[in-house]
């Protein structure tokens, strides 16, 4: 008899407690649920703003790339590293260090960039300077300034498609993919 009364005593605790152990799980789940929701919603929107600030840097970044290759092409570059009465050496020496400055001003915008593109720009950029050199070295000590910066404009115009050329319309592919 004592143990009925046991019995019957704690299937009515259990009646009691059961359905609010249940009601508690219940409702730390829902609230769990409700705020890894409201976390997914937050950063969702925090991560919208970013981008929503980043796309006009990113923009830049290749507008100014292209204009770091366009400034660094040999046709732009001589019209702007002007020969004077330079030896073919300085003016080797000038060129090279316009490539290199320009390329030093510009070197930060690779972080807006896929590694892909910033490896064309790179490449284009060692290959002028390349051409620059090779360029000079054939030309002799005897030539001018001015017999360099005809012959690196002729070089530029024979050739298919310019490294420069090149990686602006890889720049243009990828900001076309990614605007």
């Amino acid at each position: 008899m004592p143990q009925d009364i046991f019995m019957e005593a704690f299937i009515e605790i259990l009646k009691y407690t059961f359905p609010a152990a249940l009601m508690l799980l219940l409702t730390y789940l829902l609230l769990s649920s409700f705020v890894d929701n409201e976390e997914k919603r937050r950063q969702f929107y925090l991560r919208k703003n970013l981008q929503k600030k980043a796309l006009p840097m990113r923009f830049q970044a290749y507008e100014r790339i292209t204009v770091l290759l366009e400034r660094i092409s040999p046709n732009r570059l001589v019209l702007r590293v002007k020969p004077g009465n330079l030896d073919v050496v300085s003016y080797r020496k000038a060129l090279v260090s316009a490539v290199r400055e320009e390329f030093d001003y510009n070197i930060s915008q690779q972080v807006y960039v896929s590694d892909s593109a910033w490896n064309h720009v790179v490449s284009a950029k060692s290959q002028v300077v390349s051409l620059i050199n090779k360029t000079a070295v054939e030309l002799g000590a005897d030539a001018t300034a001015g017999d360099l910066s005809r012959k690196l404009i002729e070089l530029e115009m024979t050739g298919d498609i310019f490294p420069t050329k090149a990686a602006i319309l890889l720049l243009k592919h990828e900001a076309a993919r990614n605007f």
